[in-house]
């Protein structure tokens, strides 16, 4: 594309003003508020128009900024040619009467637009953001270098992921999160991990109630076993059982007196079982017998006293006091035997006493240890229930989450798709840049190299999409380059995405870039420029040594005065 003729009829500070352009290097010429960046922006709107914007914003908006001061109709139009044909665009930009007209300067004849109000995709094909971001280059922003890197880094990240300015990968991808979180049940997932909080997946609740379950059995079983250990119930005898009885009774009598017969009891054994065989009324437990005895015995002796046919009282007495004596020894024997077999009944009964304590103490041990048991059968019974309890809870949670879950997954649909252009963007991000990258890398080395005169002879977009360039044997971020240097690399950065994306010959245009530029540098840069003349070249400038520099370069320029 090649602009012809401009035609200002009522925009921003100009009215009814013509300027003619070449196909080659175009210098426009104005001092400050001359109007150069307004010249600049009619460019733009007419190749791609004006919106206006809409609520607060709209007051300080690129359409009230370039509003014809005259307050007259808000229109111009541009003569352009292209490898179709020669054209003549008119536009109306305001918004109550926009209107756009193509038509074909050799016939006169409207050409239809394929949208409303656009030219883009009839006589146009690289849309206004690459347009801006590549071959239309204003005037930087007063901004650090690491601004201005930040910029260029965010930049080739979005050519690289769309190959289209317009489609900005990084907000795209930013903007899909946003939408994903809308799809997202926030309330949803802090329950969901409120709960899951709560979840003990560690245990294993079955294995632990069969344990108590199995440890209750076995106490259980003991204590019924021991029970019926302690409690023993005489069985009912029958004749058989009595006889038979009977019969072992008189063997094991049979056998002791065999046994007595080799061995003789001794003394003690034979109290023992003669106060067995006493009974519980013996005589010597009777006192009043005892002393009847005796008074028999001596009233015995006096009756003979009396018949003995002895005429001596002395013999008489003699006899009574035989009888007296042998009473009275006869009762201390019996009363010593008595006291003796006492004796023994007490030491039986301490040797008794002492069978009946361990019986007892034995009794008691058991009983300690039936009530332990009895008491870890409760616990065991108590802690089934809270495992009970518990495994019930961790069965609700679960039937919790999987109820959230699901509500959630109502909108997995939107999310999957969501998630799938997300993906779609950045595996598309990397397939692209690797396939123009290392051009782009090579073009942009080759114009650095030129416009330094050697100094930096690579430029490397990495995978990460940093600016690199090479110093010496290594790699240097643009942070550490000198302003001038930064603009440099800007400068050829654009044109080099230019190269790779633009397949359009559209006008180069460059508003006062090189303010900040030397001698030295603005030639080598002019000099990198002038290769260009492949595109129509449109410089904006306020130093008017540009075409100098162009006529000493001995390339063919056409200067403008504002």
């Amino acid at each position: 594309m090649k602009i012809d003729k401009l035609h200002l009829q009522n925009y921003g500070k100009f009215h009814d003003k013509d300027i003619t352009l070449t196909p080659g290097v175009n210098i426009i010429l104005g001092g400050n508020e001359a109007g150069k960046t307004t010249a600049k922006d009619f460019i733009i709107d007419m190749l791609y128009g004006i919106d206006k914007a809409r609520g607060v914003g709209a007051r300080f908006d690129h359409y009230e900024k370039r509003r014809p001061i005259n307050g007259v109709a808000y229109s111009g139009s541009m003569e352009f040619s292209t490898e179709n044909g020669e054209y003549i665009l008119e536009r109306n930009f305001s918004k109550s009467e926009k209107r756009t007209t193509l038509r074909n300067a050799d016939t006169g004849r409207e050409v239809t637009l394929k949208r409303d109000h656009d030219i883009l995709g009839t006589v146009l094909e690289t849309d206004k953001s690459t347009y801006l971001n590549t071959l239309c280059i204003g005037q930087l922003e007063t901004t650090t270098d690491k601004s201005i890197a930040d910029k260029l880094n965010h930049y080739i990240v979005n050519m690289a992921s769309s190959k289209a300015g317009d489609i900005d990968s990084i907000n795209a991808i930013t903007e899909l999160k946003k939408k994903r979180r809308e799809f997202v049940d926030k309330e949803a997932e802090e329950k969901i991990a409120e709960i899951t909080a709560k979840l003990q997946l560690d245990r294993d609740y079955d294995a632990e109630l069969e344990a108590v379950r199995a440890e209750y059995r076995e106490l259980d079983a003991s204590l019924n076993k021991k029970g019926e250990d302690k409690i023993q119930f005489t069985p009912i005898k029958n004749a058989a059982t009595q006889e038979e009885e009977e019969r072992q009774k008189r063997i094991r009598e049979e056998e002791e007196r065999q046994r007595e017969e080799r061995e003789p009891l001794s003394k003690r054994e034979k109290d023992i079982r003669m106060l067995n065989g006493m009974g519980p009324k013996s005589i010597l437990d009777n006192l009043f017998v005892i002393f009847l005895f005796a008074l028999i015995i001596v009233a015995a002796f006096v009756g003979v006293a009396y018949v003995v046919p002895v005429s001596s009282p002395k013999v008489k007495m003699g006899i009574m006091g035989f009888g007296v004596a042998l009473s009275l020894l006869m009762t201390i024997q019996i009363f010593a035997r008595r006291s003796a077999l006492y004796k023994l009944l007490d030491e039986l009964e301490i040797e008794r006493g002492f069978e009946e304590a361990r019986s007892d103490v034995q009794s008691s041990i058991s009983d300690s240890r039936r009530g332990e048991m009895v008491d870890r059968l409760a616990e065991l019974k108590v802690k089934q229930e809270m495992l009970l309890k518990e495994r019930g809870e961790q069965e609700l949670y679960m039937n919790q989450i999987t109820e959230l879950k699901s509500k959630s997954n109502a909108n997995v649909t939107e999310l999957e798709a969501i998630d799938l252009a997300i993906r779609t963007i950045q595996e598309l991000s990397e397939e692209i840049y690797d396939s123009f990258g290392g051009v782009l890398n090579t073009q942009v080395s080759e114009i650095v190299s030129q416009i330094t005169k050697g100094k930096y002879t690579e430029v490397r977009i990495d995978d990460q999409l940093r600016v690199m360039v090479k110093s010496g044997s290594s790699f240097i971020s643009m942070d550490y380059l000198s302003m001038g240097t930064v603009e440099q690399i800007y400068l050829a950065l654009r044109l080099s995405i230019a190269n790779v994306l633009v397949n359009e010959d559209l006008p180069i245009i460059i508003d006062d870039i090189f303010v900040t530029y030397d001698e030295e540098r603005l030639r080598d840069t002019l000099s990198c420029i002038g290769e260009y003349l492949n595109r129509q070249i449109i410089i904006f400038t306020t130093n008017s040594k540009i075409q100098d520099i162009f006529n000493s370069l001995g390339v063919p320029n056409y200067s403008i005065n504002l």
